[in-house]
């Protein structure tokens, strides 16, 4: 899939139409006085937390939200379609507790013949919301030995605002898969950032990958973004280097209510930016967003 222009994105919001959409959609509304005109400000809630560089890697992602219409579930499943041998893995997951738990810290994965597995984050992030927004993170190769079908169960999220129309704000999982193809000749690079930052509507916001890229000029071949509270219609996009990804509104609960897990599948050969660096930029537009996970596909140089 090329990647397509940014169709001409309006970074002019008038503040009656916001808060209108704020009205409707967020979990709290801007005043004036919170309202800032349109700027570009950093990602920083993302730390590094895999990096390697080999012959024929590549990356899977898998997930689901466990919001439904009646609350949250217990359980659920996706399918991997994994044709390579599993390099690593990480399981992510968030939610949004009243006060601090310890229990966010702990959920069980189901792996493939429904085995059960019980999990301990080996990283944390909090960020105040409404509540504590949190996500956190374990690397679960032990458990992925390829295809199949994965889940998780007990996923602690709470009601943040009883008897309203959307009680949680978030609560969803993520599985990064990691995977060597050992056919392959040419050299990647895979890097996976997580993490939580919460996204203001009326900005955007700019995590820059050429750090993150082997030596050499850039090069990606897929990105996937993971986060929560997208909801469609109001066309919250991903861009690189100021270039829509898909073309369309993203964050659109694409994994289940208020999750989204998104891979963009990415050919810059006939670009002559190669050379300008690497901008991956979320414009929430209308609606608070969560961004958890980032993982990075490059071509290596070396």
């Amino acid at each position: 899939m090329k990647i397509k222009k940014h169709e001409g994105r309006i970074h002019f919001r008038c503040l009656i139409f916001l808060q209108l959409g704020l009205a409707l959609f967020m979990p709290h509304v801007l005043s004036a006085s919170e309202f800032s005109a349109v700027g570009h400000k950093s990602i920083k809630g993302l730390e590094v937390v895999y990096s390697h560089t080999s012959r024929g890697l590549g990356f899977q992602v898998i997930g689901k939200s466990l919001l439904s219409k009646s609350g949250i579930q217990k359980t659920n499943r996706v399918r991997l379609n994994n044709a390579w041998p599993v390099k690593k893995a990480f399981l992510i997951w968030s939610g949004e507790t009243k006060q601090e738990n310890k229990a966010r810290e702990e959920i069980i994965l189901i792996t493939d013949g429904n085995q059960e597995h019980s999990i301990k984050a080996q990283q944390i992030w909090k960020q105040n919301s409404t509540g504590i927004l949190y996500t956190a993170l374990a690397e679960v190769t032990r458990y992925v030995t390829g295809g199949g079908v994965y889940g998780v169960k007990n996923l602690f999220s709470e009601e943040m605002n009883p008897g309203g129309r959307d009680p949680y704000t978030v609560a969803g999982w993520a599985l990064v898969v990691v995977t060597e193809d050992p056919g392959s000749r040419e050299k990647n690079s895979v890097t996976l950032l997580a993490g939580l930052q919460v996204l203001k509507p009326g900005e955007t916001y700019d995590l820059s990958l050429t750090p993150h890229a082997p030596p050499g000029s850039p090069e990606p071949r897929a990105i996937g973004i993971i986060g929560g509270h997208g909801r469609a219609g109001n066309g919250s996009a991903n861009l690189l280097n100021n270039k829509a990804l898909s073309g369309k509104g993203d964050w659109d609960g694409s994994a289940g209510k208020f999750w989204d897990i998104d891979k963009f599948v990415v050919n810059r050969d006939n670009n002559n930016d190669r050379d300008e660096g690497l901008t991956l930029t979320i414009d929430p537009l209308l609606q608070w967003l969560y961004p958890v996970g980032v993982v990075v596909t490059f071509k290596s140089h070396e």
